[in-house]
């Protein structure tokens, strides 16, 4: 599945989870809000048919954009693009204290 999504006078293109843009900061800042968003929320719901849709739609409302273009897909390798995106990840590299001697 792919979405474009126009913001202002740019459009950025999602495909495989990723957005891509001929502006890099857009393409970075759509890159950075996502991955947020899925980590605190856990994207759009997984019951959902069109995951790419929905994360497009949830980023173009935060970002005054609007859907385009939606093209689907039948590949199961779509659904599992947000299976591996939702899955935790944890930094362990504050929180951990070596102590010498125990």
């Amino acid at each position: 599945m792919s979405v474009l999504v126009r913001f202002g006078k740019h459009k950025a293109f999602l495909r495989a989870g990723r957005w891509m843009s001929a502006s890099a900061a857009l393409e970075e800042k759509l890159n950075e809000e996502t991955a947020r968003w899925m980590r605190e929320t856990g994207g759009p719901p997984i019951r959902e048919i069109d995951q790419e849709r929905g994360v497009a739609a949830e980023m173009a409302q935060r970002f005054g954009g609007r859907i385009l273009l939606r093209m689907r897909t039948r590949s199961p390798r779509s659904k599992q693009v947000f299976f591996d995106l939702r899955q935790l990840q944890f930094d362990f590299t504050e929180s951990i204290v070596f102590r010498r001697g125990r």
